[in-house]
């Protein structure tokens, strides 16, 4: 198990013995943390972006436009920017961690 906060580090287990990774090994040992998360970020916080552009004028206040923003807005939002990661971010993580195992 990774150290993430969200982790707990007291879980008591019979016939399951937890090892936590050691620090900063996240990203060789999980691809998707080595470019394709972030290549959803970007898609991701791009659409928000042109959401808060198209409403600056109509909102007053931050949390008057994150209230406008639906639970259907964001999973549009990601299933936009899913479609928008390139499947050569996908294969170059891919072959990059193959080529680390070998």
């Amino acid at each position: 198990m990774n150290n993430a906060t969200s982790h707990p580090d007291d879980l008591k287990l019979k016939n399951i013995n937890l090892v936590f990774l050691p620090p900063n090994t996240t990203s060789m040992l999980q691809p998707l943390d080595q470019g394709i998360i972030r290549s959803f970020k970007v898609g991701y916080r791009k659409l928000l972006l042109r959401q808060l552009l198209s409403q600056i004028c109509s909102c007053k206040s931050s949390e008057e436009f994150a209230k406008s923003v639906s639970v259907l807005d964001a999973i549009s939002w990601t299933k936009s920017a899913l479609k928008k990661v390139e499947p050569g971010c996908v294969l170059k993580v891919l072959r990059r961690r193959d080529l680390e195992y070998k």
